[in-house]
């Protein structure tokens, strides 16, 4: 679940409690920090065990599935995060709350089945519009009272820098949590989610976890019981245990640092009575964004970024990573990824002063072909570890450009409604997400590469679509403006004439 703002920050508003004294900037500070540490420790579980959902879980497809129930069930929880912020009561116990849905999530791993992992992960979307909501407003509001502690002239310069300490630190979680799962997994088996046939070829064949494992049995049943030939593999479920007690113990860890180390806000008063009519305002302003033609035109372009993340968390892991590794590979793939992610947004964010926003998106469309046409030609194998991280590291690279330059496109073409645009953003690229992990284990792996292609060809024509459109609405403001200069100048040239007539007459 990436950190987009699927909420809004005057859809919950919100103020901390204020004493005699003006609150300091070292507290501030140090909620700041508090509030990253506890989204990066808790992203840690959660991010890694989304990796490992297709490899796992993959019998009947029960991982991907559990999937498509949290980004499915997240699409909806945008619309009513600011209603449950106002029960809860402050953002501080919002996200407390909310960061035992996770714990229920991971703690349902130990006994995967359709009747522990399936509710748990509806649950977990259906906390994660509340919990990013109140998140994004806790860091606004910290940013404004620094700048009124500081003495600051506009509090813009400051919810920058608070934004970019938070996602900084936010990102290690996804290398923190890919290098626990391979770490501990490394001591295992190393033929866990292999199989005969990898790559585009993989049709969602049992793999060899699958077959000696059997995930999806009753609660009465371990997360692996026995293999085929009657033995028991106790050492392989000591590790699978231990790997996924450390996640829970980080999802605790992340609730005890947000309930010990945060300020708590408070409800403004003043505007409690307001709070349903603001909820009904972003559901309607969210609505239409839908009619507006050059959010429809960006709009295949926004699902592409929910189905590219799908696709590297659940289907390259599966195809290419463990099918030609094992598991115990996944974790270094997918922190390959990660990194490279992170370092190129910084780039990419620096460039585009350079580049232009433009060029860098057509980059990344003809870099996520490249990548797909190897994607469907390659069959990894045992001696494919360079291939398979060069492969993560262009999705990683594909990510940045998505994520830094197609949320500008979105905030310059919308500057007047940038919350509703946004909150419609996160949901339509959740819808993405939902889409992969739905037909994931129906489809073979060429057919699902096939279909993002499909939508990212229509999508660079719908972004091609909306240049050509502002190119021409700025070359006809353009010549309007010079037409009207133009006419200026006529009306201003015309008493000259007669004034010139008339001494000529007058001689």
């Amino acid at each position: 679940m990436e950190q987009n703002s699927c909420g809004n920050s005057s859809a919950c508003e919100e103020e901390f409690t204020q004493s005699s004294q003006p609150t300091s900037t070292k507290r501030i500070w140090k909620n700041l920090i508090a509030l990253s540490l506890v989204f990066m420790v808790n992203w840690t579980a959660f991010e890694a065990i989304q990796n490992l959902q297709s490899t796992l879980n993959s019998e009947a497809g029960l991982g991907v599935v559990s999937l498509s129930c949290v980004y499915g069930s997240m699409v909806l929880s945008c619309l009513y995060a600011p209603l449950l912020i106002h029960k809860v009561g402050s953002c501080k116990w919002t996200i407390v709350v909310c960061l035992f849905g996770h714990v229920l999530y991971t703690g349902s791993n130990f006994y995967p089945s359709w009747f522990t992992l399936i509710p748990s992960s509806i649950l977990l979307g259906s906390i994660s519009g509340p919990i990013w909501t109140a998140q994004i407003t806790y860091l606004t509001t910290s940013a404004h009272q620094y700048t009124k502690a500081a003495q600051h002239g506009s509090p813009k310069g400051d919810i920058s820098k608070f934004n970019g300490v938070f996602y900084f630190i936010f990102e290690m979680a996804g290398i923190s949590g890919n290098l626990i799962s391979s770490l501990v997994l490394s001591k295992g088996r190393q033929d866990i989610g292999k199989g005969e046939f990898c790559g585009a070829m993989d049709c969602g064949l049992e793999s060899n976890w699958t077959s000696d494992y059997d995930v999806t049995n009753s609660s009465t049943s371990s997360v692996m019981s026995y293999n085929s030939t009657g033995l028991p593999d106790d050492k392989q479920q000591v590790i699978v245990y231990t790997l996924f007690g450390v996640f829970l113990a980080c999802n605790i860890l992340a609730a005890l640092i947000a309930w010990l180390c945060l300020d708590k806000d408070v409800k403004n008063v003043e505007k409690e009575s307001a709070e349903s009519i603001q909820v009904s305002q972003l559901l309607l302003r969210t609505v239409r964004v839908f009619k507006d033609i050059d959010y429809v035109l960006l709009m295949p372009l926004v699902v592409i970024i929910g189905m590219a993340e799908a696709i590297v968390a659940g289907e390259i892991t599966k195809s290419y990573v463990s099918c030609a590794l094992g598991v115990q590979m996944v974790g270094y793939a997918m922190l390959c990824f990660s990194v490279t992610s992170g370092v190129c947004s910084s780039l990419f964010g620096y460039l585009s002063k350079y580049t232009g926003t433009r060029s860098l998106i057509l980059a990344a469309v003809a870099a996520n072909a490249i990548l797909l046409i190897y994607m469907l030609l390659w069959q990894p194998d045992g001696d494919s570890l360079a291939s398979i991280l060069s492969v993560s590291g262009g999705w990683g690279v594909v990510r940045a450009v998505w994520h830094t330059q197609l949320y500008a496109v979105l905030g310059a073409t919308f500057p007047s409604n940038q919350e509703a645009v946004f909150a419609n953003t996160k949901m339509t690229q959740s819808l993405g997400n939902t889409l992969v992990f739905a037909y994931s284990s129906a489809l073979c792996m060429d057919v699902k590469l096939y279909i993002y292609m499909a939508i990212l060809a229509v999508g660079t024509v719908g972004y091609g679509a909306l240049e050509w459109k502002t190119r021409n609405k700025n070359n006809t403001e353009a010549d309007t403006v010079d037409r009207t200069v133009d006419r200026g100048k006529g009306r201003d040239a015309a008493p000259e004439t007669c004034d010139l007539m008339e001494r000529e007459t007058s001689l």
